[in-house]
């Protein structure tokens, strides 16, 4: 047998093994949450009362300062209701848990490619339901 001959049956037993593995069966592997984003289930499974205590509860870090980004002026995560800047993170305290529809972090480097500069600790984005 001749080189060739020997790598074309490795080949096509390669193949076939290949071609024979059984598929992988994705309907038993648990979902991967999003850790960038608060799904509406999560904030009714959550129990609360206002957003502040949601995002306190389930994804602590988006509120953990990340250092100074400005040398004149401390900065910290700024929160929008849908679209429209509401303020700090102090602000996540007056929206109610029953008219939000999701809530997403976007990181310093998103929020700053979205709203312009101020934005190096990331915002927060509070999504309302829509009627």
């Amino acid at each position: 047998m001749n080189r060739a001959s020997v790598w074309i049956r490795w080949m096509v037993l390669v193949l076939l093994l290949v071609a024979c593995a059984p598929a992988s069966n994705t309907q038993n592997r648990p979902t991967r949450t999003d850790r960038s984003v608060i799904s509406a289930e999560e904030l009714q499974a959550a129990n609360q009362n206002d957003v502040c205590s949601v995002v306190e509860l389930l994804r602590p870090q988006w509120l953990r300062p990340r250092g100074i980004s400005s040398i004149n002026q401390r900065e910290s995560v700024k929160v929008y209701l849908d679209d429209s800047l509401v303020g700090g993170p102090e602000s996540l305290r007056q929206i109610s848990t029953r008219s939000v529809s999701s809530i997403r972090f976007l990181d310093g480097l998103e929020a700053t490619q979205r709203w312009g500069l101020d934005h190096g600790l990331g915002a927060i984005q509070v999504f309302t339901r829509r009627n």
